[in-house]
């Protein structure tokens, strides 16, 4: 959003002083400005994350994006934790964090989430603000991964 905020601004301060010479660039600018930042608004009320967890492994989705599944062969362990959403992933959405060990992160809002760690060390955090349903179902799908440790 900063980044959409800065260039719109950037653009309506560079048309500004030609308003007199042609009004019609500044109102184009000023009018798809207004769209852009209409529909960045809109998107962030109507993406919803989804989480699902059953046999095969746990499932995520921005809504309306397609699923995205991680099978428990893969994950060495799994666990609902709190965390630093700003200081370990630098916000929320989609975030990788370059700079340490944590992985990535999908989250929109909240600091309570399901850490995955995979088998191959890289680690994946999915936000989900319902701790003690998540704790419960991933309570009965443990043995799962313990099936495929060996």
């Amino acid at each position: 959003m900063l980044l959409v905020s800065a260039i719109i601004a950037g653009s309506l301060i560079k048309s500004y002083p030609n308003i007199e010479s042609d009004p019609v660039a500044f109102w184009t600018v000023l009018g798809s400005s207004l769209f852009v930042i209409a529909l960045s608004v809109a998107m962030l009320f109507l993406l919803k994350l989804e989480t699902k967890i059953d046999e095969q492994g746990i499932y995520y989705r921005f809504w309306p994006l397609k699923s995205k599944l991680i099978n428990w062969r893969d994950i060495d362990k799994c666990f609902v934790r709190t965390y630093r959403p700003l200081h370990e992933y630098g916000g929320w959405g989609y975030r990788t964090n370059i700079f340490s060990n944590k992985g990535s992160a999908v989250n929109v809002k909240g600091n309570i989430g399901i850490q995955i760690v995979f088998k191959r060390g890289k680690q994946f955090l999915i936000g989900n603000q319902k701790k003690k349903d998540a704790k419960k179902v991933l309570e009965t799908y443990t043995y799962k991964i313990k099936s495929y440790a060996g």
